[in-house]
């Protein structure tokens, strides 16, 4: 087991205004994420089943074009290989967990 000072991670862009530090395990990835203000994050999808917690501000993530407004404390699973993309409305922060692990993320 260990312990992880997440603000010691480096940041990486992960698009324009989306900002993440990347943590993996044995079997999951985890990211902590900041966005920008009216950033969006480009349609995607990957293997790995996602979970998403909002942690504050206000996120729209369209799951297979389906729009889910997402505020603090709120979370949305999103299921291997679906297509998703999302818009930042406010600042907002983010937890996202992986599995199996993000390698291309390392």
């Amino acid at each position: 087991m260990s312990v992880i000072d997440i603000s010691t991670i480096p940041s990486r862009d992960l698009a324009p205004g989306i900002h993440a530090r990347v943590m993996h395990g044995q079997a999951l990835s985890m990211m902590r994420v900041h966005i920008d203000a009216g950033s969006n994050l480009p349609q995607h999808s990957h293997p790995q089943e996602q979970a998403t917690t909002v942690l504050s501000g206000h996120l729209r993530l369209f799951l297979a074009d389906v729009p889910y407004d997402l505020y603090a404390g709120m979370a949305l699973f999103i299921p291997s290989g679906v297509p998703h993309h999302a818009h930042a409305f406010l600042e907002t922060d983010v937890i996202d967990v992986f599995t199996p692990t993000r390698d291309d993320l390392r």
